[in-house]
C-alpha cells in the first residue's frame, strides 16, 4: 500500500467501518477505515481527555510513528501508511486475533520461532517494544503468522556509543525476549523447552522496580491529565 495515500479527517470519518476501541481517558480511538487501496487502522488521540491529548498524545504519536518508520520492511510489524496530524497516524490493517482473545486454533512452535524472529529484527533496527508482556500487543494473523503491534512504550537505541545507554537498551532487549517466553508459557506451556523454563525461573535484574516505576507513572498521569476513571492502557 502506498504511503502517499491521502487520509484527511473528513475521509476518515466518512469511511470508518469499525472500532477496535473508542477514545477515553488515556486511550486513543482505534478505528478501521476503508480506503481505495485496502483497509487501514487509524490510531487517534484527538478525542481523548483534553490535557492528555494536548500534552501527552502528540508525544506518543511522534514516538510510535518514529518506531514504525524504523521498522519499515520488517515482516510481522504492521507497516506505517501515513502520519495524519500531531494526534493520529494510520497503519496497515492486519486481519487476525489478539492473543488476549479466544484464538481460533492452537499456537505452534513455528509461530513462536517466527515471533522471536520478528522481535530480533526489531532490536536489530534499534527498537525495543517494552510492553510485550501485554498479550494484546501480539496478534495471530489470519495467515497464521505473528504480528507485533502498539509501540507506544517503545525505547530506541541511541545513535552514539554511550556505554550506559547501550547497556540500558540491552536490558529492554532482554525484557522483550523474556516476554516472548512468557507468552509461550501462558498460551502453550506444553511447548516450553527445559532451557526456556529455566530461563523463566530466573528473574531479570531490574524487573520488579521497572514494573513498579511504570505503574506509578501511569497512575499519576491518569490522575493528573484525565477526568475519567483510570483505564488499563496508556
Amino acid at each position: 500500500m502506498a504511503q502517499t495515500l491521502a487520509l484527511t479527517r473528513q475521509f476518515i470519518e466518512e469511511h470508518t467501518v469499525d472500532y477496535y476501541r473508542t477514545a477515553g481517558g488515556t486511550r486513543p480511538d482505534l478505528r478501521v477505515v476503508d480506503t481505495p487501496e485496502g483497509r487501514v487502522v487509524v490510531k487517534d488521540f484527538s478525542r481523548g481527555d483534553f490535557l492528555f491529548r494536548t500534552m501527552v498524545g502528540p508525544i506518543l504519536i511522534r514516538r510510535e510513528y518514529g518506531a514504525l518508520c524504523k521498522l519499515i520492511g520488517v515482516e510481522g510489524v504492521p507497516q506505517i501508511i501515513a502520519k495524519i496530524d500531531r494526534y493520529a497516524f494510520a497503519v496497515q490493517h492486519i486481519p487476525g486475533t489478539s492473543l488476549d482473545q479466544r484464538l481460533p486454533k492452537p499456537l505452534t512452535n513455528v509461530f513462536y520461532t517466527d515471533l522471536k524472529r520478528v522481535v530480533a529484527e526489531m532490536h536489530a533496527r534499534g527498537v525495543a517494544h517494552c510492553d510485550l508482556r501485554s498479550r494484546g500487543n501480539v496478534m495471530l494473523g489470519d495467515d497464521s503468522r505473528p504480528y507485533v503491534i502498539d509501540f507506544a512504550a517503545c525505547v530506541f537505541l541511541g545513535r552514539g556509543w554511550n556505554p550506559f545507554l547501550r547497556w540500558l537498551f540491552g536490558q529492554f532487549v532482554l525484557a522483550d525476549r523474556n516476554a516472548v517466553l512468557r507468552i509461550k508459557q501462558r498460551n502453550s506451556p506444553e511447548l516450553l523447552s527445559d532451557d526456556e523454563a529455566a530461563e523463566l525461573a530466573t528473574p531479570l535484574p531490574f524487573e520488579r522496580p521497572a514494573r513498579a516505576f511504570g505503574e506509578t507513572v501511569r497512575r499519576i498521569t491518569r490522575r493528573l491529565l484525565t477526568r475519567n476513571k483510570p483505564d488499563t492502557s496508556l
